[in-house]
């Protein structure tokens, strides 16, 4: 009965947004979906999906910025506009910063047409945050979008 009880304690903390890990003051190893007092040393197992997503955010701003460096002409002295030649250190970060976000984006569609080919019924959430199943048509628009992500950003 502990060993069933243990396995679903598990499989619900699978489950939960960011997995903990820690061991308190007996040595007993806990893991849990929020982490324990300040005091303790955790491992994290799985990062919560808000520190993802933070991630995300700030690599596609670092890329939003870089683009419209690009775009912007450099103006001194009141003379007409000139394009100014990046340094070559600024170039080679900007670049490995889109390639890292276009490499992402690239993983991203991949999983994503994975799962829309593999499976014929695939429910998504709709607007009401409710799960639904996707009509053929537009399990086709995505198949047909990420599809273009790929060729796009791989």
């Amino acid at each position: 009965m502990a060993l069933v009880t243990l396995i679903a304690a598990l499989a619900m903390t699978a489950q939960a947004d960011g997995i903990y890990k820690w061991v308190d003051e007996n040595g007993v190893v806990h893991f849990g979906s929020q982490p324990p007092p300040k005091n303790k040393e955790v491992e994290v197992i799985r990062t919560p999906k808000s520190d993802r997503y933070k991630q995300w955010e700030a690599e596609q701003q670092a890329l939003l910025a870089t683009q419209k460096a690009a775009e912007q002409p450099v103006q001194a002295n009141k003379q007409p506009a000139v394009k100014a030649e990046p340094e070559p250190r600024q170039q080679v970060d900007t670049s490995q910063a889109e390639r890292a976000i276009r490499a992402q984006r690239c993983r991203r569609a991949q999983d994503n047409l994975q799962e829309l080919t593999s499976h014929s019924r695939v429910r998504a959430v709709g607007p009401d945050g409710e799960l639904r199943v996707l009509p053929e048509e537009e399990r086709q628009e995505r198949i047909a979008k990420a599809r273009r992500t790929i060729r796009d950003n791989c």
